[in-house]
Parts: C-alpha cells; sequence; structure tokens
C-alpha cells in the first residue's frame, strides 16, 4: 500500500497536519498559560454577579430590610451562582462574613486575604479585580470587589477558583482545532487524490511505455501530460524511445550492410581463387587479371574492417586524440603533394589556396585522414579535366575553415542529409570505375571534426 504514490502523499499530509495541529496547540497552551487570557471571562462573570447582587442588596436595605435579608440574600446569591462570597468590614480590615465554611476566613486580616494592601484602599472607593493567594495554604482564587456605599465600612468580595490553563484549553480551542484538523485531514485526502491522479497516470503511462520497449516496441510515444517535471521526463522518453529505435534499426541496417558490402570481394576472391585452383584462369593473362582482383578486393576488405574498427573506436569513446599545435596550411599542403600524383594519372586539376592562420589544437594524423577523405572522395566523383580546390581561411576569431570543392556533378538535395550515414552511398553508379567505396569514410570524417569540436 505504502508503495503507490496516494498512499504516500496521504501518509505525508497527514504527518505534516498533524505537526502543524500540534505546533498550535502547544503555541495556544503556552499562551493560556503565560498570559492572564483565561481570567477574563471568569472575572466578567464575577461582575456581572456583583452588579445583580448589590442591586439586591440595595433594594432590601431601602425596603427596610433587616441584617438577617441581607444575609439570606448573600446565602443564596452564593449558592446559586456557585460563588464564594466574602464580606469584609472596612474599619477592622477583617472578614466578617464568609459564604464557604469548609475555608471559613472569618476574621482574618483583608491585607492577608487581597495582597497588596493598596487594593484594599481602592476598594473602598472603587471596584477591583485580580489573582490573590492565601498567605498561609497557598491557595489561588479570582477576586472580585466593589464597595456598598449605602452600606457603611462594607466590602463585598466575590471569589472564584482560577481556571487552569489545561481547562481553558480544553474548553476553547481543543473542539476548534479538532474541527479543523478533521476539515484539513479531509482536503487532504482531496488534494492526495487531485495530485496522484495528474502525477500517477502520466507516469502510469510512461512505466506502460517502457514496459513496451523492453519488449521491443518502440513506437509508443507518451503524451507530456501532467506537471512539468513528468512532463519533462515523457519528453525525454519520447526522445529516448527514437534514439533507440533509431539505434536499432542503424544496427539492422549495419549488419545488413556490412554482409552485403562483404559479400561481394568475398565472391569474387571465392570466384577468382578457384579460377586459379581448376586450371580454368590457365593464361599468364588471366592469372595476372584474377590475382589482381583478389589483390584489390582484399585491399577493400582489409579497409573497410580499419574503418569499421575506427569508427567502433570513435563512438566507444576509446579514441584518444593527440593534443598538439597543428599548422593546417603546412598539412594541407602535404594532403595535396600526397593525392597530386594521383590527381594527375586521372587528367584532374588540384589546386590549393591557403592563407596563413594560426595553429589549432588537434591530432594531425586524424586530420589528415580528414582531408585526405574528403579529397579521394572528390577524385572519385570528379570527370577527367576537372577541378578540384582546397582553400583554408579565418572562420570568426578563433576559428578557421576548410573547404573541399570540385566541378564532379554535385550530390541531390534528397541526399544531402543521409550523406554522413553509414554505408549510405549516393549512386554506386557514379563513382569512378574500380574506385567504389564503402560508405564509411564521411561518417569517420564527420566523427573526426566533432571529436576536434568542429
Amino acid at each position: 500500500m505504502l508503495q503507490r504514490l496516494r498512499s504516500r502523499l496521504l501518509l505525508s499530509y497527514a504527518f505534516v497536519i498533524i505537526v502543524a495541529l500540534l505546533v498550535v496547540a502547544l503555541a495556544l497552551f503556552a499562551f493560556a498559560t503565560l498570559s492572564g487570557v483565561r481570567y477574563v471571562q471568569p472575572l466578567q462573570r464575577l461582575a456581572s454577579i456583583s452588579s445583580s447582587t448589590r442591586y439586591e442588596l440595595l433594594r432590601i436595605v431601602q425596603e427596610g430590610g433587616t441584617v438577617r435579608d441581607l444575609a439570606e440574600t448573600v446565602a443564596q446569591t452564593a449558592v446559586d451562582q456557585d460563588v464564594r462570597i466574602l464580606i469584609a468590614n472596612t474599619s477592622t480590615r477583617q472578614v466578617v462574613y464568609d459564604s464557604d465554611p469548609s475555608q471559613n476566613w472569618m476574621g482574618i486580616s483583608v491585607e492577608n486575604i487581597v495582597n497588596p494592601t493598596r487594593l484594599f484602599s481602592a476598594a473602598q472607593t472603587t471596584a477591583i479585580s485580580g489573582l490573590f493567594q492565601h498567605p498561609e495554604n497557598g491557595s489561588h482564587w479570582l477576586v472580585y470587589g466593589e464597595p456598598l456605599t449605602n452600606l457603611n465600612r462594607i466590602i463585598i468580595f466575590y471569589a472564584q477558583r482560577p481556571p487552569t490553563a489545561r481547562s481553558f484549553f480544553r474548553e476553547y480551542f481543543f473542539r476548534p482545532l479538532c474541527g479543523a484538523g478533521i476539515a484539513a485531514f479531509l482536503l487532504s485526502i482531496l488534494l492526495a487524490l487531485w495530485i496522484s491522479r495528474s502525477v500517477a497516470r502520466p507516469l502510469q503511462q510512461l512505466a506502460n511505455a517502457a514496459e513496451s520497449v523492453s519488449q521491443g516496441d518502440y513506437d509508443q510515444p507518451v503524451t507530456p501530460t501532467g506537471p512539468l517535471e513528468v512532463r519533462q521526463v515523457a519528453e525525454s522518453f519520447n526522445s529516448m524511445a527514437a534514439q533507440v529505435s533509431m539505434a536499432q534499426q542503424a544496427q539492422r541496417d549495419f549488419v545488413a550492410n556490412v554482409s552485403h558490402d562483404l559479400k561481394t570481394p568475398i565472391t569474387s576472391i571465392t570466384g577468382w581463387s578457384q579460377a586459379l585452383l581448376d586450371g580454368t584462369a590457365d593464361s599468364p593473362t588471366a592469372q595476372q587479371q584474377a590475382a589482381s582482383i583478389i589483390f584489390n578486393e582484399a585491399e577493400r576488405m582489409a579497409r573497410m574492417v580499419a574503418q569499421l574498427l575506427d569508427l567502433a573506436r570513435i563512438e566507444s569513446g576509446q579514441m584518444a586524440l593527440a593534443q598538439e599545435d597543428v599548422d593546417l596550411r603546412q598539412l594541407l599542403n602535404d594532403v595535396q603533394h600526397g593525392l597530386l600524383r594521383q590527381a594527375q594519372e586521372l587528367e584532374i586539376h588540384l589546386t590549393t589556396d591557403l592563407e596563413q592562420t594560426p595553429p589549432i589544437v588537434g591530432d594531425p594524423d586524424r586530420l589528415v585522414q580528414v582531408f585526405t577523405n574528403l579529397v579521394e572522395n572528390a577524385l572519385k566523383y570528379t570527370e577527367r579535366n576537372g577541378r578540384i580546390h582546397i582553400s583554408l581561411a579565418r572562420y570568426g576569431d578563433k576559428a578557421v575553415e576548410v573547404r573541399v570543392q570540385d566541378t564532379g556533378k554535385g550530390i541531390p538535395d534528397t541526399d544531402l542529409s543521409r550523406i554522413f550515414e553509414r554505408f549510405y552511398q549516393v549512386d554506386k553508379s557514379r563513382a569512378r570505375q574500380g574506385k567504389r567505396g564503402s560508405g564509411l569514410g564521411l561518417a569517420i570524417v564527420r566523427e573526426l571534426v566533432e571529436l576536434h569540436n568542429g
């Protein structure tokens, strides 16, 4: 259960809600403990009782009631309102009446009850209220007192036990917190369902598509939906699936092309070898022709294998390039001189226009391989009396540009995007007779140029 995204979201939200409620509860409990807010409502209650009782006592006095009538009214009020009533004499400053016999503070000095003394003095003219502590037993009481102006030397105090921080918290904060927690939990369930649906559904689609890819079905595009991160994963998956599909297709093409390109020279070598063995090629001329074909085809196979090894090392990152300062002008001159005789035999003009450029850092042997391949391709596809031109010039502030141009037929626009594919040949019939390539040269050229940050 916990492995599903929805369950994890719900548990995480519940944990956050519980922690938040605990923090709020602790803060409110500390507020109730440290502040006097929990005394406000009880003191207001005592003030209300004092007001109504004072009105009743004054009415009894005005109607000529006796002290006994007053005492009965006070006692009944204490019972009805569940409050303790103390009456003090301002002359003796002693309690002359206590409605709670169990406490029985009669005769105790008022200063000891309502401390400090100035509060007693103030109560002779105005109402007082506060939290007071008994000097002997240490009990705490909320007290509200005010004088009776029509009864000289009398102050009536109304007292009750102060509420504890725990009871105040339970009465005023516990239920709202529980309600808020339940509402937040229900909301978190809805939120978890919504988020899990928006996230889990595209993730499940990705999982299904990945399963299909693992079984060889690469045509499983995933629609990017959900949050940005999930959409990015979906787009990356689609790109990966397309690249894997292309890689698989390239591998199949590679095997097919290798088998096809090796089949031709092997067939030629086998056929002409058989001709030599069975005596079919019995004349010196025929034997010379057979040997020449066998040699050329074997050389072509060796060249193809070497190119395949180069390409494999490049693509696997195992080809280490030398890092030397290379004078491209001198290097291109060497390439021209190396191919000049071949160009002359083909009656092709091979010229150069090489600007003096700053040295570049690279592998001179691999750069010779790049430019030799380009010029050899031009020689294959350029007619007699044609022209091949090699140029070198600066390109911006930190780069150089090398161009190999020829007067051949050119490459059709439909083939331009594929000329760097392995084994791809534009038109084998366009190559000069006996000069058909393997289709790997330009693929290697591109990889080597990219290794040189070109």
